[in-house]
């Protein structure tokens, strides 16, 4: 063969040699990114999720969102009244302690006490006395200007005498202490409300 046709034959092996070589880069990373998906990189220790470290508790804002918020029930319309109630006038209440007397008188039984005709504030003290039963108190009823003598226990139309003090011997010393009930209306219902009340000698007028 001439030098021309060797020449010829060199260069074509060579372009043969080149496509080779290009051929076998273009499969390379074909085939390397196939044999990483099919096989996960291998680090020595198994996998087996996030460590407790990595894992924060779930901290509400404020308030918890699966919790339903009950609003409070508010009454409308519906205010508290309360009022103080008065007692009968001194007429009806004559009339109901006479009704008592016949009841009494029906059944042989014993009279009620006059003094309960009337209020603890209409009760003026006018003196003390002691004897066998113990102590007593003299008081005028203002309405009617009657004078009674009472002694602890006794029973007034709202309320009752509670103790009696002071010295007969000592003018303005008398005093005696009353309980006396009251009554409060809140919403139409009545609620009774007691207090002590003290009278001496000296605040008759």
């Amino acid at each position: 063969m001439n030098a021309k046709a060797i020449k010829g034959i060199i260069i074509g092996g060579f372009l043969v040699v080149l496509s080779a070589v290009a051929v076998t880069a273009q499969e390379k990373p074909d085939q390397t990114a196939k044999n990483e998906t099919a096989q996960p990189a291998r680090t020595g220790k198994e996998y087996l999720g996030p460590t407790a470290d990595s894992i924060r508790p779930y901290r509400p804002s404020g308030r918890d969102p699966f919790k339903k918020t009950i609003k409070p029930k508010t009454a409308r319309g519906k205010s508290q009244q309360a009022r103080l109630l008065g007692f009968p006038p001194l007429d009806t209440r004559r009339a109901e302690f006479r009704q008592k007397v016949e009841t009494a008188h029906a059944r042989d039984g014993a009279e009620p006490d006059p003094v309960s005709q009337y209020l603890v504030s209409e009760l003026d003290i006018t003196g003390v006395f002691r004897d066998d039963r113990g102590p007593g108190a003299f008081v005028r009823a203002q309405p009617t200007g009657t004078m009674f003598f009472v002694r602890n226990g006794a029973r007034l139309y709202n309320g009752e005498v509670v103790r009696i003090g002071g010295d007969a011997s000592e003018p303005g010393s008398a005093k005696v202490m009353f309980r006396e009930v009251s009554y409060m209306e809140v919403n139409g219902k009545q609620s009774p409300q007691e207090k002590v009340v003290t009278k001496t000698a000296a605040d008759k007028k």
